[in-house]
């Protein structure tokens, strides 16, 4: 019997935390019984393109978010679920345009709409105050809901029913790197082993606030020169961090390593995790940074249930000097029970897969009887 197909809804399929989380499941799961398609709102390249056609995905690119033409996608969105009718379950994580691709899904007899939030609130900007108002509608045509966290669920479906599903991530990988790749990443980072290494990994973007990252690294700078900041990530506010790097006479001291496949041998090479961001849904971040057994630092803007291991610190974003005083005074060993840690508090992806498939299954049998 050929695998049921799911369509997975997305902005684009770049490298950010849900699509990450996405592409964990996406490998984990057993693709003889469940397969994914992806439905994109950019006609561009994208990080894992390739390797979802590698895994047998499709993928489908509409224009909307280029051209902002809207006829032309509700007329797009039309045709391809009446050319399409294999779909019998949708899965929507971009909750804006839900309220155009849930309404013709219904209205071509989709019978199974998800939803999925990832988020608790929206970009401090009229990006995001669009997107809050466009969002405000996505729950209205939805059959089933998921959330990475209580917070994200009640933020965008209210009172409606939902199931919480950990952003789960390959833990072994995380905890078990590569022997060697510590040193080998200082070594091509140009970091000697005994200075402190901090991490962060995001896009550039207002919500992840690399404006105050540099603030509190210039704190943590003034009190130990060696120290050095690892930057993972791309985006469209890229150009303000490396400018303001070099105002703060940090130029030297930050790097910039863009977006990276080997992010388990980053997280290997650093010494602490920083997440200063205005808010989080639950960060795959912070899970990934936790299950490396890295200290974790981070804004008290993100959810606290985010926390599951040993050595996580949450900071207010008021007050740079004390992010660097809580630094510069933690021991910054690795935790050991780090793994068992992740495993227990249901990281482990293969839970995640297992879950997100036998929900599939029994939907589509539901649907088809």
């Amino acid at each position: 019997m050929a695998p049921i197909r799911v369509l997975q809804i997305m902005p684009a399929m770049d490298a950010g935390g849900m699509e990450t989380f996405v592409m964990n499941v996406y490998r984990a799961i057993d693709r003889t019984k469940v397969q994914f398609d992806f439905l994109y709102h950019y006609d561009k390249t994208c990080f894992y393109d390739e390797e979802i056609a590698a895994l047998g995905g499709r993928i489908l690119k509409l224009t909307v978010r280029q051209d902002n033409n809207l006829p032309r996608y509700l007329r797009a969105l039309d045709s391809l679920f009446a050319e399409n009718p294999q779909y019998r379950i949708i899965h929507g994580h971009y909750s804006g345009f839900g309220m155009f691709y849930n309404r013709a899904a219904k209205r071509r007899g989709v019978p199974v709409r998800v939803g999925h939030s990832h988020n608790t609130a929206y970009e401090p900007n009229l990006v995001g105050t669009l997107d809050r108002l466009m969002s405000s509608r996505f729950d209205h045509l939805l059959t089933d809901r998921f959330a990475c966290s209580q917070k994200a669920g009640e933020m965008l479906f209210g009172h409606h029913p939902f199931t919480v599903l950990p952003n789960g991530i390959p833990v072994d990988a995380f905890a078990h790197p590569a022997p060697g790749a510590r040193a080998a990443l200082r070594a091509e980072f140009g970091v000697a082993e005994n200075a402190p290494l901090l991490g962060h990994v995001g896009r550039f973007s207002a919500q992840k606030n690399h404006s105050g990252l540099l603030d509190i690294f210039a704190e943590v700078h003034r009190r130990r020169p060696d120290a050095r900041l690892l930057l993972l990530g791309t985006g469209t506010l890229e150009a303000d961090a490396r400018a303001k790097a070099k105002a703060l006479g940090l130029e030297d001291a930050v790097i910039f390593a863009g977006v990276r496949s080997d992010t388990a041998a980053c997280y290997a090479a650093m010494d602490a995790f920083l997440l200063p961001s205005l808010f989080e849904g639950l960060p795959v971040v912070l899970v990934e940074a936790q299950t490396a057994g890295l200290p974790c630092f981070v804004s008290d803007t993100v959810d606290r249930g985010a926390a599951f291991a040993d050595g996580v610190h949450f900071l207010s974003l008021n007050s740079p000097a004390a992010w660097a005083d809580a630094l510069c005074s933690a021991p910054l060993h690795r935790n050991p029970d780090a793994l068992a840690q992740a495993r227990a508090a249901g990281y482990d992806v293969r839970t995640s897969a297992q879950r997100l498939q036998e929900f599939y299954l029994r939907r589509y049998a539901e649907v088809e009887a």
